[in-house]
């Protein structure tokens, strides 16, 4: 689900290095369809990638001496020199043998409940923490039209088959309006990958893995499935209250116990993690589909990828008073999506940066700003025919968010409608660097309301406002090379000022401001010519935090909210002669 990809072609001299972006698509042999997320190897490397929802794939491998392996749930796993499957480009996968023999070697389901209790007690074992990357895609459509792409880089931390939590890398998004309406998925990553197969969740429906055999046969029918020699294929459905259990089918590893599948499926919710935007809103009814799909690993396995969809029945009401006549639309909106775990191990160099890990996924892309580098050398799915369109549709009648360098920060969370006029999502406290763009107070915050006379009289001036600027880096790792991003960026929501704003004031904040930029543009020169580990990156980075802070301690000192003129000025001119920017003439505080 990549959107915009450049296919990367590495040119090389001889025959012996022959790396090439090898694609193709993988399809059932006996029916021709194509397979979605089929897992590919390469015996080469440590990971692998996986199949789009149209079984097509794109790999860079060598074609000279790497062999890829595709291996599919129910399918004879094949592997292939890489210069034939860059000759032949359709791979079919042969179905291994379904066997029924076993539906009536038993008179009830007991026997498979005992299965259901062994693979529990298998997944309850594994409880060892682990990190890996994680891709998530999602796109949303209603009345047969996209409405939202949006794709995230994160690294996954889990226990066992669980995801404990998502640290974002970096993301991008696709929106367009239905209805002068936004739809927008502000957080269902956390959602989705909240979603446990062994603990029963207050927001989500239960299934018999997550229960003891006893509880389990009290809300649950089993039966049995095709499977194969392997493989053995558990059907369950609920006895009642349908509402707040899942139906499903489990495949189990017949000799190790091991879950190798879970399909999960419900119609009209009563119980599911997903909230409307806004407090007169609702969802009126859910259908949810989500699988779980595992790597074996020995006699162990591991999460590969959980691919879902759910449909909502959205209540859209607007009946504020900046909408002139209120109104509400009810309308079916479908998404569907892909979060797959690679790469186990070695995760991703997360941005340097402090800000609210609870942040929404559009908030969090909001503040880290899109790196060209980490997406030119991040592929992991290949767009389909239908996204790509999708994606065209967005560019042209709704915005591409975080599709390039300068679309990020404050600009990112205005949105033009069809009518020419501009609104803002919600709130954006983060304001980066820039020579062009001054900062000033927002006296809309709280934390900048001004004290009365008497409190500020009776307190300590510093006890009275705090500027927080933060030295934003990005690193992206790729092979032995390092690339840097870097950027300083004003934390409206960390500072505080509740002293009244005087003619100096502004001048005041920009210098501090600019001060920190003058550091900043240090640390990444330092980055650039010395850094080549995450050793001496962590250093550079927590020394320019350092010298930040001092040097910025030593200009509050000196020009005491600005109104030392002499240190002013000469601040002002330590400014210009690195920025080229005299703050003082800017805001009319120079002297004559």
């Amino acid at each position: 689900m990549r959107f915009l990809l450049s296919l990367i072609f590495i040119l090389c001299m001889g025959p012996s290095f022959s790396q090439n972006t090898i694609t193709g698509v993988v399809r059932d042999s006996q029916t021709g369809e194509p397979l979605p997320y089929c897992s590919i190897s390469v015996k080469s490397k440590a990971h692998g990638i996986i199949t789009n929802a149209e079984g097509f794939f794109s790999i860079p491998a060598n074609l000279n001496s790497d062999t890829l392996g595709f291996s599919y749930l129910g399918f004879e796993a094949l592997e292939i020199p890489a210069r034939e499957v860059a000759r032949i480009k359709i791979i079919q996968l042969k179905r291994k043998d379904v066997l029924l023999q076993e539906v009536v070697v038993h008179s009830d389901d007991d026997y498979l409940f005992d299965i259901l209790s062994r693979c529990r007690k298998n997944l309850l074992k594994r409880c060892n923490d682990n990190v890996a990357k994680v891709y998530y895609g999602i796109e949303t459509e209603t009345r047969d039209r996209p409405v939202e792409l949006l794709e995230c880089y994160y690294n996954g931390y889990l226990n066992g088959i669980s995801v404990n939590g998502l640290s974002l890398k970096n993301g991008r998004i696709g929106i367009a309006e239905m209805d002068q309406r936004y739809f927008l998925t502000l957080n269902s990553s956390k959602g989705i990958s909240r979603m446990s197969l062994i603990s029963q969740r207050d927001d989500y429906p239960s299934m018999p893995l997550q229960m003891s055999k006893r509880e389990a046969r009290k809300l649950f029918r089993l039966s049995l499935g095709p499977g194969d020699n392997e493989t053995m294929h558990i059907i369950f459905s609920p006895k009642k209250n349908k509402e707040a259990l899942f139906s499903g089918d489990l495949w189990i590893d017949k000799k190790s116990n091991i879950l190798l599948k879970s399909d999960l499926h419900l119609m009209n919710a009563g119980k599911h993690p997903f909230l409307p935007m806004y407090p007169a809103d609702s969802i009126c009814s859910l259908d949810l589909n989500i699988s779980h799909t595992f790597e074996k690993e020995g006699s162990s396995s591991r999460l590969d990828h959980i691919n879902f969809s759910y449909r909502i029945t959205y209540k859209s009401v607007r009946d504020t008073p900046t909408v002139p006549v209120p109104s509400v639309i009810k309308r079916d909106i479908m998404t569907r999506g892909i979060m797959y775990f690679y790469d186990y191990g070695n995760p991703f160099i997360l941005p340097y940066f402090d800000y609210d890990k609870d942040f929404d996924d559009y908030r969090k892309i909001a503040i880290i700003p899109y790196n060209d580098f980490f997406w030119d050398n991040n592929n992991t799915l290949v767009l389909t025919k239908t996204q790509k369109e999708n994606l065209g549709f967005l560019a042209n009648e709704g915005c591409l968010v975080n599709y390039r360098d300068d679309n990020y920060g404050n600009d990112f969370l205005r949105i033009r409608h069809s009518d020419s006029t501009l609104s803002s999502l919600y709130e954006y406290n983060y304001y980066f660097w820039s020579p062009d763009k001054r900062i000033m107070l927002n006296r809309k915050l709280h934390q900048n309301g001004i004290y009365p006379r008497e409190k500020i009289n009776n307190s300590i001036t510093s006890n009275l406002y705090n500027l927080n600027v933060q030295l934003f880096l990005d690193v992206t790792q790729n092979e032995r090379t390092f690339n840097f991003k870097s950027y300083t960026v004003f934390d409206a929501m960390k500072t505080f000022y509740h002293l009244d704003e005087e003619a100096e004031t502004k001048a005041f904040l920009n210098i501090y401001f600019d001060i920190c930029e003058i550091e900043r543009r240090r640390m990444e020169n330092r980055l650039n010519s010395s850094a080549n580990t995450i050793q001496k990156i962590d250093s550079i980075y927590n020394e320019a935090v350092r010298r930040k802070d001092e040097v910025t301690k030593k200009y509050l000192k000196e020009v005491q909210l600005g109104k030392v003129k002499k240190s002013m000025s000469e601040w002002n001119d330590y400014v210009f002669q690195n920025l080229g920017i005299d703050n003082l003439k800017l805001f009319g505080e120079k002297e004559n």
